[in-house]
């Protein structure tokens, strides 16, 4: 089974896809990797903007799935992997040829901005204002940039992270493997 997990910033899509891996010996494929991979190949520094302008004028060159059929086509996946970074809808249609479950992972504005203040990576924004400023330029609803808000409206689930734990998020993600395992 493939697992995609899309959903806004610092709603825990990597985090859970950390503990797949380590509990459940999932691959785990990003699709922000396969542009992450270009820009380094090319000493080009792939913060979080210059990745978003890379990702928008590949869709626009190569069409709005390159990003899922690239990793499709370099990787041979296994049947139980996760993909992360899902971010078009275009993604999710490419995706969905193959036996993928898509997973949003959600979780309060607030909490989100909480998680992205601890981590503190350089460019994260510092306010709160600047945090909606910057999950706006995610949601735009047509063209070749990121359409979060229509891929998270594909889901196939919607798994709520409001914990304020690692432990009770893994509790709680070993019951979303056990339903994916029932329904899937």
């Amino acid at each position: 089974m493939i697992v995609g997990l899309t959903g806004f910033c610092c709603s825990g899509k990597d985090t859970i896809a950390i503990y797949l891996t380590e509990k459940y010996g999932y691959e785990h494929y990003s699709l922000s990797d396969v542009i992450r991979e270009m820009m380094v190949r090319i000493s080009v520094e792939p913060s979080r903007e210059n990745m978003i302008s890379w990702g928008n004028q590949l869709r626009k060159n190569e069409g709005n799935g390159i990003l899922a059929r690239k990793v499709l086509e370099n990787n041979r996946l296994s049947s139980n992997c996760c993909i992360t970074s899902i971010r078009h809808p275009d993604e999710v249609i490419e995706l969905k040829k193959s036996n993928f479950i898509l997973v949003n992972v959600d979780a309060t504005r607030h909490i989100r901005f909480s998680r992205m203040r601890s981590r503190n990576r350089a460019g994260d924004p510092s306010t709160i204002e600047k945090f909606v400023e910057f999950e706006e330029r995610e949601l735009q609803i047509d063209g070749h940039g990121q359409q979060l808000m229509r891929t998270i409206n594909m889901a196939d689930i919607t798994f709520v992270n409001n914990f304020s734990s690692i432990s009770l998020l893994k509790v709680s993600v070993d019951g979303l493997v056990k339903n994916l395992k029932s329904r899937y």
